[in-house]
């Protein structure tokens, strides 16, 4: 079953981010990505790109406190382009940006969710349909 093989791909995902060093920034495009993190259950320090603020001076101001970021913005055509600028100014700042984890939830949420935001409604959503069709065969 599809959907069952993308529930447990993104679940493995977000039980990585749980468990990362929280010392390790996650950095999203807003608010409502943070919101649905924090839904998830995911702790630590989550930084939101503001609006009107250089993705440059964002991630120059993180040079000395950090020496790592977790990239997570969403995977559609702003998020791609966002998420190529951050790599950018983190290389530019010899700051690692590790983009393994947002690879791997498009991998496997892509045809279901488009966004960080999305991502506790799908993992709702799945349960349910997982559970339900687990019923529906056990009773069988």
């Amino acid at each position: 079953m599809r959907i069952q093989e993308e529930l447990e791909g993104v679940l493995q995902v977000l039980e990585k981010l749980c468990n990362r060093d929280k010392d390790i920034p996650i950095i999203v495009e807003g608010r409502k990505d943070e919101e649905a993190l924090r839904k998830l259950g995911i702790g630590g320090k989550i930084i939101k790109i503001k609006k009107g603020k250089s993705v440059f001076h964002i991630i120059e101001e993180m040079r000395g406190k950090y020496q790592e970021v977790i990239l997570l913005t969403d995977w559609d055509r702003t998020g791609g382009r966002l998420a190529y600028r951050i790599r950018k100014a983190c290389e530019a700042n010899d700051i690692t940006c590790d983009g393994d984890h947002r690879r791997d939830i498009i991998k496997y949420a892509k045809k279901e969710v488009k966004d960080v935001e999305g991502l506790p409604a799908f993992v709702s959503r799945a349960k349910l349909i997982v559970n339900d069709y687990n019923v529906k065969r056990e009773k069988a």
